[in-house]
């Protein structure tokens, strides 16, 4: 019936009767499945808020209200409906649309975020300027985002404003990636009531007249210090609605004609399927339809599955499991049990591991706090998180040299998930941290060495690895490494240091080539082995730094000081990406093929420095 790659705008949408409304959203979802299942990107988010998308486009007017998507992975169907959905075949590839919102994509996105939590104090920033009291500032945001710092902070400004026109949809659908956790789910869930008592709520909005609800509304507020629990928008000052069936797209839209009317802060609770419509990402508990490669559509199961092959994110989880069995220490993640593979670790031993939530900062402290009781403290997270949480990391971590082991995932190009996820800025920030030790392992066996090594460290210690797979092998999880810089392979002509998995790559372009280079593994970024850089700089030969991150506060830098503080002479190169350098979503093959970190463009580095 719709042909959805032709449209244009969302103003379609207002002509549209309910049956025909109820038929675009059974298209968009059958769209988003589609072309998911091709691409890959985040499925099980999008299809939720299929229902709440459309109303939200019948109630309000795009082009004067101002709507804002919380994360913006959950922005597919608005996307869709403002004319993009043509342009899904190149969904988060290279020069393709973005799977967050951009605002140079289309002038129906607001707000840019691809971290979770901030669109409440956006909108805060946006009512504080405009005065027009016929716009409307609407915020979509989940129930694990809400629960976050920041939005807790605009909550608490919001709430004080009785003027203000702000309207929050709280989706929620009792997950984050994986499933909602903290005080604040369970606050929800007693907000959410009996099946039984949403229903009946459900109906009798259904059927009654608008001022029959408005006062019924009113009543309710009246008598609730007598009859209901406390609610904690209400308390905070926001006028609260719910919660009510988010996938009913009937009272979805009465609701938000209601709430469009409010001259005071509001709260719309909406409780919503996760990945409904589609089966295994319905049943999906474990958030494995969060975020997809391309998958079959009749299995769910990825088209690229490769049994040979393990992540880095895997290996990581595994030692963890296995160091359990013979050493006391707890695991901490920020909501990213799931994502950082920890399943296994946290049903094998739940007394030991702890997931906070989206709540970096408090992930850091809570660390701090259980190493100052001389235990042994992991947390984990990706590497754009950890930027969240700098000054807790800093202060009561690094400051006060707690024994903090910080596994800092998907380090360096990420890939898909763009500008705002690429793990490129973490060295920086961690290397002006007093006490921080610095690790980046070449494969699977530093890995373990490298996790050894900072068990028996006292102080904090980074251990950086990427996002990506590596074939698989045993393991020897005791086995162990030290600090000093490596030789891979001997040369005369130019020094090469570099760390991390690139090394693998560096390695074997020098030798196809025939390149006369030394090859140095910098696996302890900081500190220095300054006994091989003694060694390396008598040799007198230039050097080529090769570094996975923003030109900034890096190793390359360090290497320098080192130079000009012991008056050596060498020449030292970077090649690295520049401060001012915004890394695109896209493959990660085509990221090194576009900004000289592919394997013919690290073989045309080092060629032209050899010359």
């Amino acid at each position: 019936m719709f042909d959805l790659e032709n449209i244009q705008d969302p103003s379609f949408i207002k002509n549209l009767k309910y049956k025909e409304l109820k038929e675009l959203c059974k298209e968009i979802r059958t769209f988003l499945i589609e072309n998911i299942s091709r691409t890959g990107g985040h499925l099980s988010s999008n299809l939720g808020v299929v229902e709440i998308t459309v109303a939200m486009y019948y109630v309000f007017d795009p082009l004067k209200d101002k709507l804002l998507f919380d994360v913006g992975h959950q922005s597919y169907v608005h996307k869709i409906l403002t004319g993009r959905a043509k342009d899904f075949k190149n969904l988060r590839q290279y020069g393709g649309i973005s799977g967050y919102i951009k605002r140079s994509e289309s002038k129906y996105d607001i707000w840019e975020s691809g971290h979770s939590s901030t669109s409440i104090s956006a909108m805060s920033g946006i009512l504080f300027t405009d005065k027009d009291e016929n716009k409307k500032v609407i915020s979509l945001i989940g129930d694990s985002s809400i629960s976050n710092g920041i939005a807790m902070e605009g909550l608490n400004y919001l709430g004080q404003t009785n003027d203000k026109r702000a309207i929050i949809i709280l989706n929620d659908n009792k997950m984050g990636i994986s499933k909602s956790v903290g005080a604040l789910s369970k606050a929800f869930s007693k907000l959410r009531g009996s099946g039984f008592v949403r229903g009946l709520k459900t109906v009798l909005t259904k059927i009654s007249p608008r001022f029959i609800c408005r006062w019924f509304h009113q009543l309710k507020r009246g008598i609730k210090g007598f009859i209901q629990q406390d609610n904690i928008f209400e308390d905070m000052g926001f006028d609260y609605y719910g919660p009510y069936d988010g996938n009913d797209l009937k009272m979805t839209i009465k609701l938000l004609k209601r709430v469009k009317e409010a001259k005071s802060p509001v709260v719309l609770h909406l409780h919503t399927k996760k990945g409904k419509g589609y089966k295994p990402s319905e049943e999906d508990k474990s958030g494995n339809f969060h975020g997809v490669e391309p998958f079959d559509i009749a299995t769910g199961k990825p088209l690229n599955n490769c049994d040979d092959y393990i992540s880095y994110s895997q290996i990581v989880s595994n030692y963890l499991v296995n160091k359990r069995e013979k050493e006391e220490f707890t695991v901490i993640t920020p909501a990213m049990k799931s994502g950082a593979k920890l399943d296994e670790f946290s049903e094998k031993y739940p007394e030991s591991f702890v997931d906070v939530g989206i709540a970096e900062e408090h992930a850091a402290v809570m660390s701090a706090g259980i190493a100052l009781s001389n235990k042994k403290v992991v947390l984990l997270m990706y590497s754009t998180f950890a930027q969240r949480a700098y000054d807790e990391i800093l202060n009561d971590i690094a400051r006060s040299n707690y024994n903090v082991i910080i596994g800092i995932d998907r380090s360096g190009i990420v890939g898909e998930d763009g500008e705002t996820h690429q793990g490129l800025y973490d060295v920086s920030m961690f290397e002006a941290m007093p006490n921080m030790t610095i690790l980046m392992p070449r494969n699977d066996k530093e890995i373990v060495g490298l996790f050894n090594y900072a068990f028996k460290l006292n102080g904090p210690v980074a251990i950086r690895y990427p996002r990506g797979k590596i074939l698989k092998e045993d393991l020897n999880y005791d086995f162990e490494t030290n600090l000093n810089w490596e030789i891979l392979n001997e040369g005369n002509k130019l020094i090469v240091i570099s760390y991390g998995p690139d090394l693998e790559r560096l390695n074997k372009i020098i030798k196809d080539n025939n390149f006369d280079c030394m090859l140095i593994d910098a696996k302890s970024i900081r500190p220095m082995d300054e006994d091989m850089l003694h060694k390396l700089f008598n040799m007198n030969k230039e050097m080529l730094v090769i570094e996975q991150l923003v030109s900034s506060g890096t190793l390359y830098h360090h290497i320098l000081e080192f130079k000009e503080l012991n008056k050596y002479s060498s020449n030292v190169i970077k090649h690295s990406f520049g401060s001012d350098t915004i890394i695109p979503h896209g493959k990660i093959s085509d990221i090194y093929d576009h900004f000289d970190f592919s394997d013919e463009s690290l073989k045309n580095v080092i060629s032209e420095v050899l010359k």
